[in-house]
């Protein structure tokens, strides 16, 4: 990471925490190319593996929490310059507090909370600064999408918390929070929540969506939603992982 820049307002950070590591670790090793090796001790929380598409460190992997009754799920973690100001931001606007702010050594200043309507994120506040925002790459985060129970709420609560603004998807069609108000600054997409809780989804670029959305189901992860078309942008789907996290393929458009 860069010394001392940031990026408030955008996504910095994913990591699964996922009730079968070493499953885990062998799917997404295989389906992504992704190097997963162990990095902190979490003492009783077991072992942080950092996850690595070719030299870049783009997310984490740990051993899910007892009190999660062994579900899975990636959680987006974004930068903030006061976490303990988020999460009482978080509180004021009907939401929730997750996990209580908390300082870890060499990383930053650490909270989770939830919106109105239970979908999680977690804030960080870095000891070192956030990695410059780029154009992503094969196997590396992509992007976000909220699927919320209700649109307008989403957006007070995210405008109030982050500052996010809103603005017009690709082409008119639905919204996307940004962080300024322009392009260069979007950060997510909003859609309804259909078939499933209101939460939050990330996406890895792949070369090809079909040969990757395949090879899912035969190494024993699922295919929730096969293919969306998204006009120029790309191609999407949705799967699950073999522990039950879920996440989001993208495709880029030429």
């Amino acid at each position: 990471m860069a010394e001392g820049r940031y990026t408030p307002g955008r996504v910095v950070w994913r990591e699964l925490l996922t009730n079968d590591v070493e499953k885990a670790r062998a799917f997404y090793g295989e389906l992504f190319n992704w190097k997963i090796e162990p990095g902190m001790d979490m003492g009783s929380g077991g072992t942080y593996f950092m996850i690595k598409a070719g030299e870049s460190q783009i997310g984490g992997m740990m051993k899910s929490p007892s009190e999660m009754k062994g579900a899975s799920f990636w959680m987006s973690v974004i930068s903030v310059a006061d976490v303990d100001a988020a999460a009482a931001a978080a509180t004021k606007n009907g939401g929730k507090v997750l996990n209580k702010p908390v300082d870890m050594p060499s990383v930053g200043r650490y909270g989770t909370i939830a919106d109105a309507d239970g979908a999680a994120l977690s804030l960080l506040h870095s000891a070192t600064g956030d990695a410059p925002i780029g154009r992503p790459n094969v196997s590396e985060f992509a992007w976000e999408t909220l699927n919320t129970a209700d649109e307008a709420r989403a957006k007070n609560f995210y405008g109030a918390v982050f500052g996010w603004k809103t603005m017009a998807g690709p082409g008119g069609h639905g919204a996307v929070f940004t962080t300024d108000g322009t392009r260069e600054g979007q950060v997510a997409d909003v859609q309804r929540a259909q078939g499933m809780p209101p939460s939050w989804l990330t996406y890895v670029v792949v070369p090809k969506l079909e040969g990757t959305r395949d090879r899912v189901a035969k190494m024993g992860g699922k295919v929730m939603m096969p293919l969306v078309e998204v006009p120029s942008v790309g191609r999407i789907a949705v799967v699950s992982d073999p522990t039950g996290g879920v996440l989001g393929l993208f495709e880029p458009g030429m």
